[in-house]
């Protein structure tokens, strides 16, 4: 049974449970302090987990795979410094963002720090617009890397890929660093002692809009921006900016503002940067801070480069250029596995073109074959980076959405309906034109569900009901209604 659904979401939809935003580890042997963080972490609803020792949270952060691990530094047993470098030495726990804590906030141990492997850090006491600030950036960061690693594993159970490891980057091979100071002479101080201790070209630019211009051509690695630029500039507009743009939005981006400027600091994390750094800083501090942010963005390029160049032959529809369902069934079962360590809900949608036979018949199977790649087109620029689509076969295709409830799928399911039927498809050879639509069935699945063709056969009985019901609609499965 399904039920039918033409335009807009249905007010009865379900709403989607209310999990945490993710899981954070605190390690810390005072219990005081345990209790402190977990009662701040708490209150932004962040599901917390404590250790009171380093052997402890090694064994925790393994077995509980957090999102986060926010680490003392002062531990009888085995300190901070010690357990990052264990954690970053793991396979298992590489991946996890670490924020150390520390009352003795110097430049030195912020440079230790960073060379154990961590990716940022908060003094004591804590300051609430950092300590969110910092959790919510690295819980973007993680959330990001989940994604890469996930279609990373896939495509290496598929032997189609080996591992790497975020180890054996070479920080310098890649492009630029980008340098925007706040003033002409603070711009040639930067650049001397970066070159005098960094294998990698800089680049110093004095403007936001020449730094635009810059970074189209040159593509930085990693940018320092100043919140003050030259000539009225905004850094943080800057900053926003860099990250719209599709050719450096994956560079990392470090902010520098005045030292106790946490409510900029706090902002610029929110609008893209990857990390601040305080102004005077020490010189060291910041080369450990672009080499850490180097070494993760030049990761995350090779895991991107690895999935595609992998897959590319074996799992890849050679018509549309997007996955086939060899692909989809392997990366079902992660985003199956997901929703079970986090308790959550994903969407499998089934899509099919209207009347797609008339089309070849009247037009030819070229004309066919313009529409089905327009199609996966549109189909891709209407759904979120993280979402699965595969072609399952002739006009048929599948888009799979982890974290994502009811309503949600509901929105964005007849966000595609929409963007395939107000514009017609330009067929090729001065053919003309001709008018697409699409009938999507939708399917709401949880932890509970371990069957993937099972979950597929309900989005494909919500889609037939579409088709029967007089096509260019979405329908749900009934169990979701």
């Amino acid at each position: 049974m399904v039920a039918p659904r033409n335009t807009g979401v249905d007010k009865n939809t379900p709403k989607g449970d209310c999990r945490m935003s993710g899981r954070v580890l605190v390690v810390d042997d005072v219990a005081t302090n345990r209790l402190l963080l977990r009662a701040k972490l708490s209150s932004a609803y962040y599901d917390v987990v404590v250790a009171e020792n380093g052997f402890q949270a090694l064994e925790m952060a393994r077995t509980e795979q957090p999102d986060m691990v926010m680490l003392d530094v002062m531990m009888p047993d085995m300190d901070g410094f010690a357990v990052c470098s264990v954690l970053k030495s793991r396979e298992e726990t590489a991946h996890i963002p670490v924020i150390m804590v520390t009352a003795l906030d110097t430049p030195e141990e912020r440079i230790r720090g960073l060379e154990a492997g961590a990716d940022d850090f908060l003094s004591k006491p804590f300051n609430d617009l950092a300590l969110y600030a910092r959790v919510r950036n690295l819980m973007r960061m993680k959330m990001m890397f989940d994604e890469l690693r996930l279609r990373d594993l896939t495509s290496r159970e598929l032997g189609l890929t080996d591992f790497i490891s975020e180890q054996e980057i070479d920080l310098e091979l890649g492009g630029p660093i980008m340098l925007a100071p706040p003033t002409y002479e603070q711009g040639v101080a930067w650049a001397e002692q970066l070159r005098d201790r960094l294998n990698i070209p800089t680049i110093v630019t004095y403007s936001e809009r020449e730094a635009m211009n810059l970074a189209r051509l040159e593509l930085p690695d990693c940018f320092v921006v100043h919140s003050k630029l030259m000539e009225g500039g905004d850094g943080l507009r800057l900053v926003s900016a860099l990250r719209a743009k599709p050719e450096t939005r994956q560079s990392a981006v470090i902010l520098v503002v005045e030292n106790g400027d946490v409510q900029t600091a706090a902002k610029g994390l929110d609008l893209g940067a990857s990390d601040y750094i305080e102004s005077p800083f020490d010189v060291n501090e910041l080369i450990a801070r672009i080499r850490s942010q180097l070494r993760r963005k030049r990761y995350s390029d090779r895991l991107r480069s690895n999935v595609r160049n992998g897959l590319k032959m074996a799992v890849i529809d050679p018509l549309t250029g997007i996955y086939n369902r060899r692909y989809a069934s392997q990366h079902m079962l992660r985003v199956m596995e997901r929703a079970r360590e986090t308790d959550g809900v994903f969407a499998v949608m089934m899509i099919d073109l209207d009347k797609f036979k008339s089309i070849n018949d009247r037009f030819g199977h070229d004309a066919g074959d313009a529409v089905l790649k327009e199609f996966s087109r549109r189909l891709q620029e209407n759904i979120r980076g993280v979402d699965l689509v595969a072609r399952f076969g002739g006009e048929e295709f599948f888009v799979a959405m982890p974290d994502v409830d009811a309503q949600a799928a509901g929105h964005a399911a007849e966000r595609i309906r929409r963007a395939i039927e107000d514009a017609p498809v330009i067929l090729p050879g001065g053919a003309g034109e001709v008018h697409v639509t699409v009938s999507i069935g939708v399917a709401i699945a949880g932890a509970a569900d371990t069957d993937a063709e099972a979950i597929i056969k309900r989005a494909d009985s919500a889609l037939y009901h579409s088709k029967e019901a007089g096509r260019n609609r979405v329908s749900f499965f009934a169990q979701a209604a």
